[in-house]
């Protein structure tokens, strides 16, 4: 045991030793760097070319003797994120070669290399970017063959650098005027807890914001300059950790890895998490830049299920208040509800009683998303561009806020390809074609678009705000309108998703069918069954049903004699069965009154009965109200409806000039469907 016991301080003793001859040869290599500076800043080039060489050298020796843990992250650990362990320990040595490199002023490309760009908090070399891989090789061999300036890298990495878009502060509506959250805390607009949570979340993004003058301040900096108090500062500090790192056994955490190792609670990191991919990406608490979430993925800074997750109402609850409805919501939703100051260039949540105009079916500008703090003006995203309140950059975050526009072709039953540009968010579409043939859009404008000039959200705009829309008269409901997701849907698409029953649905489309054609709610359009199938309104089981409705529009046809006749002569006919022909007759006379099938004008009931197209008995039955069944449901308050009530629960759409008719959330969806439903529209965002 004796022996035992020797034999361990001996080698205690060694280790000892090996730290302070570790300790001294990076004190020498240290020494000899600065000597190195010291002579390139007083040789000739030629010298300096020497001397620089020396230094990579050194450099490389330092690296090699002082070893770099890199991230590796296997196929399991990215589904599970399981025996992840990622630490980027940047030694001091290496940071004294980088501080070294940057006091040269060679045009050489490793001074290029060692210049440092502003980061989240402080300053970063690219060297450090292209060791993680934030900067790719292509652009590194940009830099060293001097084809890419300073100017042009930081301009490259200003979407991972920028000051984050975190809600600054809240915007009064009523008043017009824009206070922090310590202000609306204090005067009663808005619950301290409340103020507190969106404080924690500008904290875990970066910095914290004043809304008065948009700049951006640490914890410490901000109680310096007023705009949070004393009892704040500690708590704030500690949620910038989720920015500068977790440290834990000598590593710097991200939140995620923090949560991993069970010293950040799941809760709190979870909702940090998603503040911080709503804000502009996942945090790289090492280099001080958010990163793309592949690049999150690759190096272990979160996993595939935690994002999953981040909008599960089970295992992610909704964690900030929304003042506008009075209930929880995630980050990413309330950042929607957002307008932006031009006066101070910050988001501010809008509170009370007045709400700035939100989207809705009738509102043609669009949402109004900026506003002016000092004149109190009010205007879209698209107007204070055009009109250089704001940048293209600030433009499209707005945009994207609100929708989603992309590209498709689609071939009509014609033959002939159709340009669609759709808005996931909303379900509006516009047709390129059919706006150059109005001549809404010109073909110049066209060319800039596809050359690249202009990008698909401008384009978007342009074509809405010269569109004239009226109102569409003579038609039935062509659609539904969801209150929750604010988007246009189809009544095929509508059944499909619960929020109206199959025999309503069935019911709508008649009405449509038999009045002039199926509506399309996205494009503003009625087409044949024909078309309306191939567009996906319809689906082969429901066109079929609609066959003879369609030909209650353009007049049935006699199989003898070959005269089309109107409804009421088919009946006479038994050519069409009493039942349905009584509910083509209620739904043109509702809409605007019969229709007369050879010139399609409408009439009253009188008239249509000196005109032969109606009998005395029928025309009895339509003048009595009565005697129409409520076989209808309504898709918002879920009760039976007739026909008639149904068209006066309509609004106006103010894309199309059709009606809609506004329909709640799925009653009938268990609790997994529903969170199904509004997991699969997240996705979107």
């Amino acid at each position: 045991m004796e022996q035992e016991k020797a034999l361990a301080e001996v080698k205690k003793m060694k280790q000892v030793q090996m730290e302070v001859n570790q300790s001294k040869t990076q004190e020498k290599i240290m020494k000899m760097v600065t000597n190195t500076v010291s002579v390139q800043s007083s040789s000739t080039m030629q010298q300096t070319h020497s001397k620089e060489a020396q230094s990579n050298n050194i450099t490389t020796a330092t690296e090699q003797s002082i070893p770099m843990r890199k991230s590796s992250l296997s196929e399991k650990g990215k589904a599970t994120g399981k025996g992840q362990s990622v630490t980027f320990n940047i030694s001091s040595s290496e940071a004294s070669v980088l501080s070294s490199n940057n006091a040269t002023d060679s045009p050489s490309s490793s001074t290029q290399l060692s210049h440092k760009v502003q980061g989240l908090r402080g300053r970063i070399s690219i060297k450090k970017l292209i060791k993680v891989k934030l900067l790719d090789s292509e652009t590194s061999q940009k830099m060293e063959s001097g084809q890419m300036s300073m100017e042009e890298v930081q301009a490259y990495i200003a979407q991972f650098v920028s000051k984050p878009t975190s809600i600054a502060g809240v915007y009064d509506a009523s008043l017009k005027k824009k206070m922090s959250f310590v202000e609306a805390s204090e005067k009663g607009i808005l619950a301290k807890t409340y103020a507190v949570e969106f404080l924690e979340a500008q904290a875990a993004t970066g910095c914290i914001i004043d809304p008065h003058t948009g700049e951006a301040h640490s914890a410490e900096g901000a109680l310096e300059k007023g705009v949070i108090s004393e009892d704040l500062k500690e708590k704030l500090a500690d949620a910038e950790k989720a920015v500068s790192g977790f440290a834990h056994g000598g590593k710097l955490l991200s939140v995620f890895q923090a949560m991993e190792e069970r010293i950040l609670d799941r809760h709190r990191a979870r909702k940090m998490i998603e503040v911080q991919i709503a804000t502009g990406g996942v945090v790289h608490p090492v280099i001080g830049v958010r990163v793309p979430l592949n690049f999150a993925f690759d190096n272990g800074l979160l996993n595939q299920i935690t994002y999953q997750s981040i909008y599960d109402p089970v295992s992610n609850p909704k964690g900030f208040y929304n003042p506008e409805i009075g209930q929880r919501a995630y980050y990413c939703e309330l950042l929607k509800n957002c307008v932006y100051d031009v006066v101070s260039g910050v988001y501010l949540l809008p509170v009370g009683e007045k709400q700035v105009a939100s989207i809705s079916p009738d509102n043609v500008q669009g949402r109004l998303t900026v506003v002016n703090s000092s004149s109190g003006a009010e205007m879209s995203a698209y107007e204070a561009f055009k009109g250089n309140h704001i940048d293209g950059k600030t433009y499209l975050f707005l945009s994207q806020q609100e929708t989603e526009w992309q590209e498709t072709s689609i071939t009509d039953s014609s033959g002939s390809e159709m340009h669609i540009l759709t808005d996931l968010r909303s379900g509006r579409q516009l047709c390129i074609e059919t706006a150059v043939r109005l001549r809404i859009l010109e073909s110049s404008e066209l060319a800039k678009y596809r050359s690249g000039l202009l990008n698909i959200y401008e384009l978007a705009d342009l074509l809405n705000s010269r569109k004239v829309v009226f109102k569409i008269t003579h038609c039935p409901i062509a659609g539904l309108w969801d209150m929750a997701s604010r988007k246009r849907l189809s009544v095929l698409k509508a059944h499909l998703l619960n929020f109206v029953d199959r025999l309503t649905a069935i019911r709508m489309l008649e009405a449509q069918a038999c009045t002039g054609g199926i509506c399309d709610p996205a494009l503003g359009e009625r087409v044949s069954i024909a078309e309306a199938t191939n567009r996906g309104l319809l689906n082969d089981s429901f066109a079929q049903l609609l066959k003879q409705f369609e030909a209650a529009y353009s007049g049935i046809a006699h199989p003898q004699t070959g005269k089309s006749l109107s409804v009421a002569q088919a009946m006479q006919e038994n050519l069409l069965t009493r039942e349905v022909g009584l509910r083509c007759l209620e739904y043109q006379l509702f809409t605007g009154g019969l229709i007369n099938p050879e010139t399609h004008e409408r009439m009253t009931v009188d008239e249509a009965l000196l005109g032969c197209l109606i009998d005395k008995a029928t025309a009895s039955q339509l003048k009595d109200e009565r005697l129409f069944s409520k076989s209808l449901m309504c898709p918002k308050t879920k009760r039976k409806v007739s026909f008639s009530e149904i068209l006066e629960k309509g609004v106006f759409d103010g894309h199309t000039g059709f009606m809609l008719l506004e329909a709640t959330k799925p009653q009938s969806l268990s609790t997994a469907g529903t969170f199904q439903y509004y997991w699969t529209s997240y996705r979107q965002i």
